[in-house]
């Protein structure tokens, strides 16, 4: 029987009680009644250092098979053993970001890797029967060195994914009877909030380099922002320009990137929605992104919810100066 590390059930038990290491023990070991159609050959282990739930296999034919790893809360399944952990682990990490915006943990969530054609049929059955109410998809394409050697791409794969989840999860936030579409800077905003990408510093960097082209923030409410123009990546990559923070090279010198290249209006309405949230959360509550969600979603102006604000300016212009205020500080006096 695999059973949970140490370090696992410490990590587990920080999240508030929420869900005890034992239950989530309990989830893993019992995925096959949860999985209607997995029975086949005995769980494997994840194969991750100090990271422990079982890996189920559910067979498909003769000579081919399905893996899954389930938590209770997030579910990923592939043909790809190897693509599990990686995937799982940072899906569980955007978890938390998502319930300190938002005040709760997220739906139960299923991703699904399809690598051939034949796999949407198995992975679309398995999904189903989890019961998930959020069902991601990704179609995975395995890199290949020189030589034909399959690649590690879970890396590459999590920034994917993660915008997809974090999206879902966002337009799931639901408490209104009739809810009408959430705004595009806000889905665009919390999509990065949760996913902790890019770094609130590179993010910042990046708009003080085209201060020119920010949009007014009554402007912004009404922007059309696609997906695309969402940046997609994981949380410690480094910034998107100028010195990487926290990185040195071998004499510890700052390891400095290209400076930051000029941005198209989509991705810069994108950056300033998650910077603009950013700035009202640190000041009014993490409440704040749950009301922008809710509220607007009803109907209602951001100038309505600045109204019964606390911490913040009661309007939008005052909010939009306080925030551009905040993106360029004043120096500190030169020393005499």
């Amino acid at each position: 029987m695999n059973e949970l590390s140490a370090g696992t059930v410490r990590r587990l038990n920080r999240r508030g009680g929420h869900r005890s290491a034992v239950a989530i023990l309990i989830a893993a070991l019992a995925l096959g009644t949860g999985l209607a159609c997995a029975s086949g050959p005995d769980p494997e282990s994840s194969g991750i250092p100090g990271f422990e739930p079982t890996v189920k296999t559910v067979p498909i034919g003769p000579n081919d098979r399905i893996f899954v790893i389930d938590s209770s809360d997030v579910i990923v399944a592939s043909r790809d053993r190897s693509l599990l952990g990686g995937i799982f682990l940072l899906l569980d990490d955007g978890q938390l970001a998502y319930r300190r915006y938002s005040q709760k943990l997220p739906p139960r969530t299923a991703v699904g890797l399809l690598i051939q054609p034949a796999d949407s049929l198995p992975i679309d059955s398995i999904l189903r029967a989890s019961r998930a109410p959020v069902v991601v998809y990704e179609h995975v394409t395995i890199p290949r060195d020189n030589q034909g050697n399959p690649l590690p791409i879970a890396r590459f794969l999590v920034s994917s994914v993660r915008n997809k989840v974090a999206r879902a999860w966002i337009v799931a936030t639901d408490t209104a009877a009739i809810p009408r579409p959430i705004p595009d800077w806000i889905l665009a905003g919390a999509t990065q909030l949760v996913t902790g990408f890019p770094s609130s510093t590179a993010r910042n960097a990046q708009l003080r380099s085209q201060l020119a082209d920010l949009f007014p923030l009554d402007s912004l409410t009404r922007t059309s922002i696609p997906e695309s123009a969402i940046p997609a990546g994981v949380a410690g990559d480094g910034a998107m320009g100028g010195t990487t923070q926290g990185r040195v090279d071998s004499r510890g010198r700052p390891v400095t990137s290209a400076p930051p290249r000029r941005l198209p209006p989509q991705a810069v309405a994108a950056l300033q929605s998650a910077s603009v949230i950013e700035f009202m959360w640190a000041r009014e509550g993490r409440g704040i992104v749950k009301q922008l969600i809710d509220r607007t979603r009803r109907g209602e102006p951001l100038s309505a919810i600045l109204a019964q604000a606390v911490s913040l300016p009661r309007d939008v212009a005052a909010l939009d100066s306080a925030w551009k205020a905040s993106l360029t500080p004043p120096k500190p006096p030169a020393k005499k």
